[in-house]
């Protein structure tokens, strides 16, 4: 694979932290790791540093420039420019990919040159703005992201099949995996393998992978099996609240759910079920209970979110919010080109085939596009409405409205363990009408 070169120009003294975070973010991302060389001033040596002219080859032979711009312009050398923007004048003089990070929203602060540099930047070329090293790092983490792609590095592998080549075989669950197989037998009637759980992860769901005689899991392996995938993936987390009222500026109940997925799936529907109501009422001398949402349609839509959001925003979680009239739950990334709202029922295209095939492997998820009409019929069904869906931004968004004061109006298909017959604890008609 081929490796593009990086050249990061700042001014050195002002915007030290945000160079050598841009170099953290690459060097720790296994997927930028191996697709890009990172060029900062701090990796020479004091003694000896080279002068302008040998800095200037580094920039024309580099892929990409990332100029960070902050308030002060720098000491003008030759030509009355700053060290940063003679590099980014000698950059796009042969190629386009000059990467602009401005620091602050307001440019009245800055020095008059720098302003100056702005103006020159705007007219011609793409910029963001930040304002903390954690923007930064996920605009910059973003940007190469999208170069790759446009490279056409992704379309061999997509970010679940990629190898993370920071952890070995040691970082992997057995029993989760065992746990897993017991379930996949459940559900798809078949024996559990007469082989090693290494055997079934090497051989049968192709997520470990053996590189130079070492092992090494794939993302995908790690999220579903790993002991603490978010040491390695950051982003695979849930987070969950429970407000009060209609909006967000209160909760009642919060929690940070980190861990291998089905882990993380069973502490969702305890937080759940802790934090939504459950009615009863007498039916035909039977005591039902009634959940405020069908929990279902509910787990349907964070498998979903799991399987179809877009792990490459680094520091994005799932966030899923629970308010007196609704519940919403959020996943990075949009929809995939080609889709829009009205068409997603009955299609499926995904960003990560392996871990929905994973997910196919216990029938958690179809391969028919169905999720969408199940979650509808699931609502429907508990006498509620449909999910609403709904792309925010880079976020995609589900949203089940609650059935505010008419839960004992719900009319759900109620199964049988929620069901308590009055009758056979001796209670006559006027005591179970009382």
């Amino acid at each position: 694979m081929k490796k593009y070169r990086i050249f990061v120009s700042a001014h050195q003294k002002e915007l030290k932290e945000e160079r050598l975070a841009i170099k953290e973010t690459i060097v720790s991302n296994s997927t930028l790791r191996e697709c890009f060389d990172v060029f900062l001033f701090e990796d020479l040596p004091a003694k000896g540093r080279p002068p302008v002219s040998t800095y200037l080859k580094q920039v024309r032979d580099s892929d990409i420039y990332i100029g960070i711009i902050g308030n002060e312009y720098g000491i003008k050398g030759k030509g009355s420019l700053s060290p940063t923007e003679k590099e980014f004048r000698t950059f796009i003089k042969s190629k386009p990919d000059a990467l602009i990070f401005i620091k602050g929203k307001d440019d009245s602060k800055k020095d008059k040159d720098t302003q100056k540099f702005i103006k020159a930047i705007k007219d011609s070329f793409i910029y963001k703005r930040f304002s903390n090293i954690e923007e930064l790092k996920v605009q910059v983490l973003h940007s190469l992201i999208t170069y790759l792609d446009e490279k056409g590095t992704f379309s061999k592998a997509s970010f679940d099949q990629i190898i993370c080549h920071e952890a070995g075989y040691e970082a992997m669950d057995e029993k989760e995996v065992k746990n897993f197989l017991e379930n996949r037998a459940i559900k798809l009637r078949v024996d559990i393998p007469k082989i090693t759980i290494k055997d079934f992860l090497i051989k049968t769901l192709k997520v470990v992978k053996e590189e130079n005689g070492n092992l090494h899991p794939t993302n995908a392996g790690l999220i579903f099996f790993g002991k603490d995938p978010s040491e390695y993936i950051p982003q695979n987390e849930i987070r969950i609240a429970r407000f009060k009222g209609v909006t967000r500026t209160e909760f009642i109940d919060s929690k940070e759910i980190k861990g291998p997925i089905y882990k993380m799936l069973d502490e969702v529907e305890h937080f759940f079920r802790r934090n939504t109501r459950l009615a009863s009422k007498i039916v035909e001398f039977k005591r039902v209970d009634i959940p405020e949402y069908p929990y279902e349609a509910i787990r349907e839509a964070v498998i979903n979110a799991i399987a179809h959001r877009d792990y490459t925003y680094r520091y994005a979680p799932i966030m899923f919010s629970i308010f007196d009239d609704r519940i919403e739950i959020s996943s990075p990334g949009g929809l995939l080109p080609g889709l829009n709202i009205k068409s997603l029922e009955g299609h499926h295209a995904t960003r990560n085939k392996k871990i929905c095939d994973i997910f196919h492997e216990t029938k958690d998820m179809e391969k028919f596009g169905t999720g969408i009409g199940k979650m509808k019929r699931l609502m429907n069904e508990h006498g509620l409405t449909e999910p609403k869906f709904l792309e925010e931004g880079n976020f995609f968004v589900v949203t089940f409205n609650g059935p505010g004061d008419r839960i004992l109006d719900l009319v759900p298909s109620i199964p049988k363990e929620r069901q308590v017959d009055l009758r056979e604890l001796g209670l006559n008609e006027r005591q179970i009408e009382a």
